[in-house]
């Protein structure tokens, strides 16, 4: 019997238009099992390489040629630490690798801010959320991200690792709000994963809420979406956090919105100043879901009928 490689092969079909007279290229399949060793291969392999863990949004680009396919894979799922939710010392941590229908079921995440659950819950269909991560739709850094948005509202932090010299492990925090940079670029360095997201649970009369509103109920990318957080002490707005998805370069916090909400309180004038500031803030593109226009107009009213519901509750 031959000895098996320590090193899988996979052969996968190219895109006939990228990789025409190709066919026999091989891509190459790392399974690590602990986060050092993943680090270690993607600085081995000197940006050649590309983390897997859900593959929902990789597979479709390579197969349709939208991507050119990588030379080397490196599979997440099986590191230690990656998968899974846990809740110590104040704070809920979610391992880059847990899927969206683990973060939507967790007890963890459905005590401490249901409000994630939610929109984990709503992303795609139960096969895709099956296979899909959080760390996949924090890193893909699309503006329509759907888990972005609670996560602001939360105030939550990602965890990026990279490996230094002597091959240690090294960590840094970046504000979720701070974490992209546009499009599908965020502030990761090359060489660099994203192993987990932490954020303290909503207080326990704090009020959380998002949605988004689409042209079809699954299946849709957002044409916008907005989340609000409120505490309040004394029928006064003590604290605020607005988000919004679609309708910027990036999932966007709503500084302007909060500003007008912080110390005042939930009454229709100042309802008003926050759904003005809303539209005002917002970047949105006009494209085939939606006009400019309309996505800006979308805003104003999610935000309304939310701050709305939380004057009633």
């Amino acid at each position: 019997m031959p000895e098996r490689s320590a090193t899988p092969v996979l052969r996968i079909a190219r895109h006939p238009m990228r990789d025409e007279g190709n066919e026999d290229a091989a891509l190459i399949y790392h399974r690590p099992t602990t986060l050092a060793d993943a680090l270690g291969m993607f600085s081995a392999a000197s940006g050649a390489a590309v983390p897997y863990a859900g593959g929902t949004d990789l597979w479709p680009r390579w197969s349709r040629g939208l991507a050119a396919a990588p030379e080397t894979i490196v599979d997440l799922k099986h590191v230690e630490g990656l998968i899974g939710v846990s809740r110590s010392n104040g704070l809920v941590r979610i391992g880059a690798c847990t899927t969206m229908s683990d973060v939507s079921t967790s007890s963890d995440v459905l005590a401490a801010a249901p409000v994630l659950g939610l929109a984990a819950g709503r992303i795609a269909c139960p096969q895709v959320r099956n296979r899909a991560t959080i760390g996949g739709n924090l890193c893909n850094a699309s503006p329509a991200a759907d888990t972005a948005i609670p996560l602001i509202l939360l105030d939550a932090v990602v965890e990026l690792a990279s490996i230094g010299r002597g091959k240690a492990v090294s960590t840094r925090e970046v504000p979720i709000a701070e974490f992209f940079t546009g499009p599908g670029s965020t502030v990761m360095a090359p060489g660099e994963l994203l192993t987990c997201v932490r954020f303290k649970p909503i207080p326990e009369h704090g009020f959380a809420v998002w949605d988004k509103f689409g042209t079809r109920p699954a299946m849709e990318i957002a044409v916008a979406s907005v989340g609000v957080a409120l505490a309040l002490d004394d029928g006064a707005i003590t604290r605020a956090r607005v988000a919004y998805g679609s309708v910027a370069p990036v999932p966007l916090r709503g500084s302007g919105a909060e500003a007008a909400l912080v110390g005042q309180p939930l009454i229709e004038s100042v309802i008003a100043k926050a759904e003005d500031a809303a539209r005002a803030e917002v970047s949105p593109i006009t494209d085939v879901r939606a006009s400019e226009g309309y996505r800006r107009d979308m805003v104003g009213v999610m935000l309304r009928r939310m701050l709305r519901r939380a004057e009633r509750s």
